[in-house]
């Protein structure tokens, strides 16, 4: 029924499109005093048709619009959804679980509609052209409603005119800015007085269909029809109309849509594109052919809609623990995805606030005893100074992070639990949260959400949590679970925050700093500050407390060494659950004063190198492995803004650091070494005093110690490798609720912590790694547990009289880490994985290759003798063929 205020809206959509296209309808006559329900079936050009189609369709037909709507939708989308009648729903295009439950769930009310009789507008392709012709593919939605309802009218609707329009993918062969393409277009209107621009020619063709010659309800069937009807003219080429009528370009040359080539895809491994492969396979329930194992073959192609290649893209993310903002749509892509080649759009430029010189030009230095007490004396200190950047919360200084934090301290000391959980991203909300936590006199336990639901439940049950602070956004695209705690969503707290306390809270800032200084939480500088987990090296993570003492120390001691000025910004992409990531990236520069700009995504090198560009980056910290990745995405010139890249948590080959220099010509390339019992870092190459191929000096205040093998008593004299001991007030107290044996060793009236790892210190000081004697491997950072990956297989498969029948070891091998599952039964690689998968294990918890054997071997003692499957993987496969006979 007609209201005032969508007519009014009817002649302002009408009157404004009417300025840039001249549309023609023809055949509209034949729906003219029909009563519904009608399904209405366009085509989708590109992004301005459905405006086009609707104001040609509102004054006989009425319909109800299904409208795109994003995750946080802006007001005034939600008021025209609600003028509109429209039914909302979410876009597909990128991967997300409650994007999925919502587009069920506009399905089911789009049913419903129809049956109280209401005319429905849906777009069966769900997407815009990719090229010059419809594509529906293997979409549902249409097929769907259609066997629902077998009486529903079909009224087919085919707009042809509009590709090579702004507002279509022919122009630049990527999607449309449509904010920004809608300010050119308001702008490019005045321009041409109003009155005079010229006009895109459109037709629009409305044919209502006879029941009788509809096809079989099935996308199968129906699909291919509505292909053929809307493409019967031939596909479109891009047509190019000038934007004004007498200046400007008269014709345009279009790109010829591409994806990744041939030498970019051939970086990825082999034996990712099978286990991609086999994934797809599982989601049809069929092999694929040969044919169908191409770059450029369609999702579409091999039957699948939008929900099932989400489902795809959620599962190639989690085995191989890379991301993509878009869900890819053929073969090609997904294999770029799952060997981290998948592109980002570029991140917003760096605001010209982010290079505002800082205020106060003190030193760089950490002010206080306690983690809350050093941040509220820097933020008063550097007020008006630049903190932190990222692409969401933009710019904010240190008076911003610090009214936050107050804020969420507010809300974070209601809660009885003195531990409260952590499990976010690197961002500026993961900052204020942290900070927030520590200003409310709460204990942050910070999760790692890579390992899996059931080491999840284990550190919740061992730190009595009952609240964990997060993002409504990334447990969204995660579907990341905590048993028995309640998730205390950023997004949900900002939306209780006030404006006038949040005013209330600046004017104290501003006028009252000692009543800011004197609500911080006393605390004990050797009480635990955070709560971090190991990887797993043991059957369950260890909880690892890290006093105010350990942190504060080792960021001092970090700050002497690099020489850091008030000038230097970092790159914060590690996530918290990371000691660097925590201690370096994320605490270090919000207590000492210099800017952090945080990316969220560590797989994302891409966007990686362009942040770096864009904010000028000049200090970098991770592990050889990000790094390298970043370095491969980068275009020249990006990195030449650093200064330092500091690598550490895993061996670092002198290839990357050559690859390194290449790259950013003006850093300097400095290797260190760290655990997360040590704050993290024990010890880093001194900027020119650098000697690559060591983990360089202890920092200042922690002493270490190689002691022989055997006894771990005698230490040993310069140049010989033994057990690595490290001693100092970095050391954590000890593990949360560990039974097993202490860490620590007492020596010469001194505490000792025993790395585990061989190293030798030569007679400069510097530290020279010899390898790990614990079962663990690293990659990209990340401690892969091998009994934590054996466990599941084992107890799927146990041990019999003859023995175990199922083994785990693995290698760091120069081509990467090969993680082998030995076996006596005719398991196949995809099934142990699956296993795997099961469990929780994601990302780079996985195996890479299944070996069966006739016997697993085994020690005098029973035990599964590893050095002799170590063997094995070095001689490859006549092992395993001896192994087997």
């Amino acid at each position: 029924m007609w209201t005032f205020l969508p007519y009014i809206l009817w002649v302002l959509g009408k009157l404004f499109l009417s300025l840039r296209y001249r549309v023609r309808v023809r055949g509209l006559e034949q729906v003219r005093g029909r009563k519904g329900p009608m399904l209405i079936l366009p085509n989708h050009p590109g992004y301005v048709d459905p405006g086009l189609v609707l104001t040609s369709l509102w004054p006989t037909l009425h319909p109800r619009p299904m409208v795109f709507v994003s995750s946080s939708p802006s007001t005034l989308l939600l008021a025209l959804v609600k003028l509109l009648n429209a039914i909302p729903i979410p876009d597909l295009s990128r991967a997300s679980a409650r994007a999925r439950a919502r587009a069920e769930k506009a399905l089911a009310d789009t049913v419903e509609a129809l049956k109280r009789g209401d005319n429905v507008l849906l777009y069966p392709a769900g997407h815009v052209y990719r090229k010059g012709e419809e594509s529906i593919g293997a979409a549902r939605a249409a097929a769907d409603i259609l066997r629902r309802l077998p009486d529903v009218q079909v009224v087919l609707v085919r707009t042809r005119g509009l590709w090579g329009s702004s507002f279509t993918y022919a122009r630049t062969g990527k999607a449309p800015n449509l904010g920004r393409r809608l300010l050119i277009g308001l702008g490019l209107i005045f321009a041409n007085l109003l009155l005079f621009m010229p006009r895109r020619r459109i037709e629009i063709t409305v044919e209502p269909i006879d029941p009788a010659k509809l096809p079989e309800p099935s996308r199968e069937t129906l699909n291919p029809w509505l292909e053929a009807w809307y493409n019967a003219p031939g596909p479109e080429q891009p047509t190019y109309v000038p934007y004004h009528f007498a200046l400007g370009a008269r014709k345009y040359t279009f790109p010829d849509p591409k994806g990744l080539s041939e030498a970019e895809l051939g970086k990825v491994k082999p034996e990712t594109r099978e286990e991609v492969t086999k994934i797809i396979a599982g989601k049809l329930k069929r092999p694929l052919s040969d044919d169908e194992k191409q770059p450029r073959t369609t999702m579409d192609q091999l039957g699948m809609d939008s929900l099932d290649r989400m489902d795809v893209t959620l599962q190639v993310e989690q085995r191989f623990g890379f991301s993509s903002e878009d869900v890819p749509t053929t073969i090609g892509d997904l294999w770029a995805l799952a060997g981290g080649l998948a592109s980002r759009g570029p991140p917003r430029p760096a605001p010209l606030e982010w290079f505002k010189p800082p205020t106060d030009q003190g030193p760089v230095e950490i002010k206080g005893d306690t983690i809350a007490e050093a941040f509220v004396n820097r933020a008063l200190l550097s007020r008006k100074d630049v903190a932190a950047a990222d692409d969401l919360a933009g710019v904010v200084t240190y008076e911003r992070v610090l009214v936050g934090a107050l804020a969420m301290a507010r809300r974070f000391r209601k809660l009885s639990a003195p531990n409260v959980g952590l499990m976010m991203p690197a961002s500026v909300g993961a900052d204020i949260a942290l900070l927030g936590l520590y200003l409310a006199g709460k204990l942050p336990v910070v999760l790692n959400w890579t390992t899996g639901p059931a080491n999840l439940a284990h550190a919740a049950r061992l730190m009595s949590l009952t609240h964990v602070v997060t993002s409504e956004a990334f447990i969204d695209r995660t579907g990341t679970e905590v048993k028995d705690t309640e998730y205390l969503f950023l997004e949900e707290i900002r939306e209780g925050i006030g404006k006038w306390e949040l005013f209330k809270t600046l004017l104290a800032v501003r006028w009252r700093p000692g009543s800011i200084r004197a609500a911080v939480p006393k605390a004990d500088v050797d009480q635990p500050a955070v709560v971090l987990f190991t990887s797993g090296s043991e059957k369950a993570p260890k909880a690892v407390p890290l006093t105010h003492r350990n942190l504060l120390t080792n960021q001092r001691g970090g700050i002497s060494v690099f020489g850091l000025t008030r000038q230097d910004c970092v790159l914060g992409f590690l996530p918290t659950f990371h000691s660097f990531g925590l201690s370096v990236t994320t605490l270090l520069p919000l207590l000492s004063g210099l800017r952090v700009v945080h990316h969220p995504d560590p797989t994302d090198a891409g966007g990686l190198a362009r942040k770096v560009g864009a904010y000028k980056v000049t200090v970098l910290v991770g592990t050889p492995t990000f790094v390298s990745y970043i370095v491969d995405r980068s275009q020249p010139g990006q990195l030449a803004s650093l200064r330092l890249i500091v690598v550490g948590a895993e061996k670092c080959p002198p290839s990357l650091i050559e690859r390194y220099a290449k790259a950013a010509p003006n850093a300097e390339v400095l290797e260190g070494y760290g655990i997360t019992e040590c704050s993290p870092v024990v010890s880093v190459n001194p900027p020119k005093a650098n000697r690559p191929g060591t983990l360089g000096k202890p920092l200042p205040d922690v002493e270490v110690s190689v002691v022989d093998l055997e006894t771990e008593e005698n230490a040993l004299p310069p140049g010989e490798r033994g057990m690595l001991l490290v001693s100092g007030p970095t050391v954590f107290p000890g593990y949360i609720g560990h039974e097993g044996p202490p860490p620590f060793k007492e020596r010469g009236g001194k505490r000792w912590y025993v790395t585990g790892d061989l190293a030798a210190v030569d007679t400069d000081g510097y530290i020279h790694f010899h390898g790990r004697l614990k079962r663990f491997l690293k990659a990209g950072g990340e401690m892969i547990s091998l009994p934590a990956l054996e466990e599941p297989l084992a107890r799927r498969w146990p041990p019999t009289d003859k023995g175990p029948r199922v083994a785990v070891e693995g290698m760091e091998t120069p081509e990467g880490r090969r993680i082998v599952l030995f076996t006596t039964e005719p398991i196949t690689l995809d099934e142990a994985n699956a296993v795997l998968l099961e469990e929780g294990f994601r990302g780079v918890m996985r195996l890479d290759e299944v070996r069966q054997v006739k016997a697993i071997p085994v020690l005098g003692t029973g035990k599964t003798d590893y050095k002799v499957l170590r063997g094995w993987i070095t001689a490859g496969e006549q092992a395993v063929e001896s192994a087997a006979s």
